[in-house]
């Protein structure tokens, strides 16, 4: 099933990850060979993709553990270290798509709960709830849009045929897992639709009620385009880069510099997405940046780069 965000559970989970002892615990496990020393921070239950790097790590020490030649100690420490790695990323990682989706959800919600209907027909559909506002204290405007797809059922006889022929009830069954998978396609299709448009700063109240979903030329699929209804409104393919949604700055007194020490007050530092900005505030392994017309965000160290004096001066 398609959703735009994370849980109310998974986030509280993420949050509750502790980076720093994350990150001493890796290199503790590395030490002493045994990953139970991470089974207290409840790591398999915050996220699937958390607990995947997870398992990754444990294989991968227990390789090392077991391993005996020297030359195999050194291969396996490697791979696991490069694991650990992994781990303590997809951890900082979500960790910023935790803050990034509370800045949005203070102007934009799309409602991303679509039950399925009970049975398919060959004209699929998806209604798409979303609320938004001009900014963070401001009166929540709401809307829907149908959209829908005219799916076009024919055989594929790129594939083996049965020796047999189906019955009827397995022929149907297989004609309702189709349609399920292009139902969910365009549902995905849709929801991201509707938070592009809507995070570039396109108007709510513009939106149609409805807009049928297409496949390109001569083709029989939709395409990452195909639910662009903005394109019907005259607006051009290519959206903008997403609003501004600032972030708000921890009351504590700022921090001189970054636990690690590579980035101080008043550094220019880059972002991938929201550009170059200025440190105004540290905490930690957390930094909050003025990136002028993107807002003030707060994001982790490893996702900023020192933008040098040199660099600065091209800008």
């Amino acid at each position: 099933m398609s959703s735009l965000y994370l849980s109310d559970r998974e986030m509280a989970a993420i949050k509750a990850i502790d980076s720093r002892g994350l990150d001493e615990r890796v290199r503790q496990a590395l030490d002493e060979r045994r990953a139970s020393i991470l089974s207290d921070l409840y790591l398999k239950e915050a996220h699937a993709a958390i607990a995947h790097h997870l398992y990754r790590f444990e294989r991968d020490l227990d390789k090392h553990a077991r391993a005996k030649a020297e030359a195999k100690r050194r291969e396996t420490w490697s791979t696991a270290w490069s694991s650990g790695d992994d781990l303590k990323h997809i951890v900082s990682s979500l960790k910023q798509r935790v803050e990034d989706q509370e800045a949005e959800m203070q102007l934009v919600v799309i409602h991303d709960a679509i039950i399925p209907p009970h049975r398919f027909q060959e004209r699929v559909e998806v209604d798409v709830h979303f609320r938004w506002r001009t900014g963070p204290t401001g009166a929540w405007s709401s809307g829907t849009i149908k959209f829908f797809h005219n799916v076009e059922m024919r055989p594929d006889y790129s594939l083996p045929q049965p020796a047999r022929k189906p019955s009827s009830t397995k022929l149907e069954a297989q004609r309702q897992e189709a349609l399920f998978e292009r139902w969910d396609h365009l549902c995905l299709l849709a929801l991201h639709a509707v938070r592009e448009y809507l995070t570039t700063g396109g108007d709510g109240s513009a939106i149609p009620k409805s807009f049928q979903a297409k496949p390109g030329r001569s083709e029989r699929f939709l395409n990452n385009f195909s639910c662009n209804f903005w394109e019907a409104l005259g607006e051009p393919r290519e959206r903008p880069r997403p609003l501004a949604t600032s972030t708000t700055i921890p009351d504590s007194e700022s921090q001189s510099a970054t636990s690690d020490g590579s980035l101080t007050l008043n550094a220019r530092v880059r972002h991938r997405l929201f550009g170059v900005g200025t440190v105004i505030h540290i905490d930690g392994d957390k930094v909050a940046a003025d990136f002028g017309d993107r807002g003030t965000k707060r994001v982790q160290v490893s996702f900023l780069n020192l933008v040098t004096d040199e660099e600065a001066d091209l800008e």
